[in-house]
């Protein structure tokens, strides 16, 4: 099996993901989320759907959402879809169908119950930069992975590179809800009420971008310094999005005549605008790291 910190080997297999078929890719799921692969024999064995549907229940991917989770196997990918709808499995379940993958990674049995070529049951976290911070296998197909363990490799997983990557990805959402709240704004000031509306609604999107960009960079953060600076991002991007969502509020209540209503959004779409515009501009992503600008 590969070693901590080696490089992980790229791959694109087929897939199914909500009943959906597709190709799936390890360096494209790695542009935004740190990456696990759970190995596994065969769909349909019950320790195999012991294993993965254990998977679900600990929920990486709604615990973690810079998490992708991975099944593969070497079932096709009509096995994988009727296996997901049976056990409830939302993430992708990938088709290793020679074993190449597993090969790769060295995790392949030659022989498991007269078939060549399986997938050993195995776990493998990858980070962002395609390293393997963790990996865990077994000869006994009955036993699953210790999934505490896997959350403690998770947790592992800093690298202020990574955020402020995506820091500066929040950074471009937050200016692009700016700009919408400003001119939203403006045709607020005028009693434009349907052009507010529909600017207001657009920077909310924006903010909400902004906020889950900023979280993921406050997730990865190394250091003090960019890990408050992630926050108070995140945190000013949800000042913004509630406002822009109260003021839409009043907005269409004011359309309404109902002007009882409108200065009660309104006055809640205040304070958070407030809240939002106290302080300091946000930092700049080249500030926090200059060589990674």
């Amino acid at each position: 099996m590969l070693s901590v910190g080696s490089h992980a080997p790229d791959f694109a297999l087929p897939g199914v993901e909500n009943g959906e078929i597709g190709e799936f890719s390890l360096s494209e799921a790695l542009r935004e989320d740190v990456v696990v692969l759970a190995f596994y024999p065969a769909d349909f064995s019950p320790t195999c759907t012991s294993s993965l549907c254990t998977m679900q229940d600990f929920d990486l991917l709604n615990l973690d959402a810079d998490v992708t989770l991975f099944g593969i196997s070497g079932d096709s990918v009509f096995s994988h879809r009727q296996f997901a709808e049976m056990n409830n499995i939302t993430y992708p379940l990938l088709t290793d169908s020679i074993g190449e993958v597993a090969e790769e990674y060295g995790v392949c049995m030659d022989d498991w119950r007269g078939h060549r070529k399986v997938p050993q049951r195995s776990v493998v976290v990858i980070d962002d930069r395609q390293r393997v911070r963790y990996t865990w296998t077994t000869e006994d197909q009955r036993v699953v992975p210790e999934l505490g363990e896997v959350r403690g490799a998770l947790d592992d997983v800093r690298d202020d590179r990574t955020a402020i990557q995506r820091y500066a990805r929040g950074f471009e959402h937050y200016d692009g809800g700016h700009d919408r709240f400003e001119t939203a704004w403006s045709m607020y000031e005028m009693e434009a009420w349907g052009g507010a509306v529909d600017q207001f609604d657009e920077a909310v999107a924006y903010f909400d971008a902004a906020a889950e960009s900023f979280r993921s960079a406050k997730r990865f953060s190394e250091s003090a310094e960019v890990e408050a600076a992630a926050e108070d991002a995140r945190s000013r991007s949800d000042d913004f999005r509630r406002a822009a969502k109260w003021y839409a509020g009043a907005a269409e209540h004011f359309d309404a005549a109902d002007a009882e209503l409108g200065a009660e959004y309104q006055a809640d779409a205040e304070r958070a605008h407030e809240s939002a515009s106290t302080g300091d501009e946000l930092r700049k992503p080249s500030s926090l790291f200059p060589d990674q600008a």
